[in-house]
């Protein structure tokens, strides 16, 4: 009886280790089969039997003291990031070892820190394997998908970015980086190669800005860029694929053809094609998509003469800015968060009109975001013009002299650079564009300069007086 509850409650493991050993043997298989009829461009990630040092080859002596494993204790981690910490100081400015060791110290330090909080939950008594792992940037979490709708979550089909392997939901545990997305089985975690977008995108700190900088496959020594996978006739033909975002070559497992618009082709081409880019570059691009920090007219700014919607979009943000200066200094504004509700977590559009984001630049492409402007538009004039603070604030037409309030955001005004007053467009354009105020301004520093300087003439006359008296008392007293 014992022995056959034993073969009953050992029957999920068994199931999960011949899943694990169909999958690997079939990925194999697809593999030789793929190298031996030459490959198809839209084939399904092939797995590559290659594996390179995860660490640069001067630190390999040390990595039996720098640890890879995402199960160690307390006092392993501490001695890891005391003996990281000492190659960094040993290390050359500006290399690449430095830069590894500063990255891997990072993860050591923050898989510490996950351990020391959830044993101060916990307890000390008790074993805890953290449910956060941090591996080579990554910070991987267990792989939950949604399942409201249990037919197409069983019909969706999930790969593992480490071994491209198929991920069974049912038998295997699989884990996701928080950052950037990067999704792997579980016994593939402390295998990754590959740094976390995120955090090359942080060093980054902006898209690259070239179309396409290829180097070649010699400049690679006919290497992956990623997994440094041979790309020869040596022993079975990989196919090289093109990155269209960094301009390198990588193998079938690091590229899956993936197909993504190239932020250096928007801006100087305006080009939303999408072009074929590898796993890590459609993660980074992918990270770079919501943040503003294109400068669109600095870079490019012929875009705004040739572009009607981008001069459309640019005089809404315009508006906006406007706008905004008068809700920030309105109390009922403030209270009801009106800015907040209408412009969420985009709140760039109305704080100044250089700074745009990948997805700013895709919606005025196809028109989303003038429509989402004039909306915002359209609900900050409505307040304004209803609130007696705001309209308190409101400018009159002095050269017309009409009772009609007028705001900087009015059709048909015009602002002052130098004293920021606001006149009718067709009322300064009489005046030559000649802002009555600031000539007022003019003439009444005129006349304050003119007494200063008429008392500084007068105080030069008398010292010269002065040192003319003084000059002649010493002629005269000087013996003959």
């Amino acid at each position: 009886m014992s022995s056959w509850r034993e073969s009953l409650t050992s029957l999920p493991g068994a199931v999960a280790h011949f899943v694990n050993e169909s999958a690997s043997t079939a990925s194999s298989y697809l593999h030789s089969q793929s190298c031996a009829s030459g490959g198809s461009e839209e084939s399904a990630p092939q797995h590559s039997d290659y594996k390179a040092l995860p660490i640069p080859a001067s630190l390999v002596k040390e990595q039996w003291r720098l640890i890879f494993t995402s199960d160690a204790n307390i006092q392993d981690l501490q001695a890891a990031i005391a003996h990281c910490r000492d190659l960094v100081l040993l290390s050359d400015e500006c290399s690449e070892e430095r830069r590894w060791l500063v990255r891997h110290l990072i993860d050591l330090r923050y898989s510490l820190q996950e351990l020391e909080e959830a044993q101060a939950l916990v307890g000390d008594d008790v074993v805890l394997m953290s449910a956060i792992k941090s591996v080579v940037g990554h910070h991987f979490v267990p792989h939950h998908p949604n399942t409201r709708n249990r037919l197409q979550a069983a019909s969706k089909r999930y790969y593992c970015d480490y071994c491209t392997g198929i991920i069974w939901r049912v038998v295997q545990a699989a884990y996701i980086c928080s950052d950037c997305s990067y999704l792997v089985h579980q016994k593939c975690i402390d295998s990754v190669q590959r740094v976390c977008a995120h955090v090359l995108a942080s060093e980054r700190q902006y898209p690259i800005s070239e179309i396409c900088p290829e180097i070649g496959l010699s400049e690679q020594r006919y290497k992956c860029a990623e997994c440094s996978t041979l790309l020869n006739f040596k022993n079975s033909w990989i196919e090289p694929r093109l990155c269209d975002y960094r301009g390198l070559y990588y193998c079938p497992s690091c590229h899956w053809n993936d197909s993504f618009i190239v932020p250096a082709r928007i801006v100087n081409n305006w080009d939303f094609t999408p072009r074929k880019v590898s796993r890590t570059g459609l993660q980074e691009i992918q990270l770079f998509l919501d943040k503003p920090l294109i400068r669109l007219e600095e870079q490019n700014p012929k875009l705004f003469v040739f572009l009607e919607k981008l001069c459309a979009v640019k005089k809404l943000r315009q508006n906006l800015v406007h706008m905004r200066h008068y809700l920030a200094a309105c109390k009922v504004a403030v209270e009801q968060k009106l800015v907040e509700q209408q412009l969420d977590g985009r709140r760039h559009l109305a704080q100044s009109n250089e700074f745009y984001s990948l997805r700013d630049l895709i919606q005025v492409e196809s028109g989303a975001l003038a429509e989402f402007l004039q909306s915002v538009f359209k609900v900050f004039g409505t307040h304004i013009r209803a609130c007696d603070m705001c309209l308190a604030k409101a400018y009159i037409c002095e050269i017309c002299s009409n009772n009609e309030v007028i705001f900087p955001f009015d059709d048909g005004c015009i602002k002052c650079d130098q004293c920021n007053s606001i006149y009718h467009r067709v009322c300064l354009t009489r005046k030559n564009m000649i802002c009555p105020k600031c000539v007022r301004i003019q003439e009444r520093r005129l006349q304050l300069e003119r007494p200063t300087s008429r008392q500084a003439d007068h105080e030069n006359a008398n010292s010269a007086n002065e040192s003319s008296e003084t000059d002649a008392v010493q002629l005269t007293e000087t013996p003959t």
